[in-house]
């Protein structure tokens, strides 16, 4: 599954991930020893709900698709599309905790994995950096948020 790649290509594609948005491209150069990219194949998952994962992806091509369990039932919802650039996992970096969702390539695809701890380790190292990253993430999880809390309100609606 997972390959060396041309780091400065990996690097360039983290560019465009809203999670490193206002990071200078040399900044984002110095984690190049903790990224990777993973290259997967038509329909396997990336990630799995109440898995346990020390790494976050940012999708670099290819569908790639995120569902939840539904309580009580044997099925998955559709929950959303990622694009180009979306991350994933991402919640590794706040908490300890297990994946609340299935994500998978829904053809053949890649993404960038990001080592969670050495990912921390650099943000501490580095605040400038880290309080970029973090608010970005705020964000990201804000928008998400958003979208559940609308998708809750109608879904209880009908």
């Amino acid at each position: 599954m997972e390959q060396s790649d041309n780091v400065s290509q990996l690097v360039k594609n983290l560019m465009t991930s809203k999670i490193f948005q206002d990071v200078k491209l040399e900044q984002i150069e110095e984690i190049d020893d903790i990224i990777s990219r993973v290259s997967l194949s038509k329909n396997e998952i990336l990630l799995e709900e109440g898995t346990e994962s020390h790494s976050f992806y940012v999708v670099e091509s290819g569908d790639i698709e995120v569902y939840f369990s539904v309580p009580g039932e044997d099925h998955f919802i559709d929950a959303c599309r990622l694009k180009v650039g979306s991350v994933v996992g991402e919640m590794a970096l706040l908490e300890n905790d297990v994946h609340s969702a299935r994500v998978i390539a829904k053809t053949a695809a890649s993404v960038i994995k990001i080592d969670s701890h050495a990912f921390l380790m650099h943000l501490e190292a580095h605040p400038d950096v880290g309080f970029i990253v973090m608010r970005n993430l705020a964000r990201i999880i804000s928008k998400r948020l958003r979208y559940t809390d609308h998708f809750v309100r109608l879904a209880a609606s009908n």
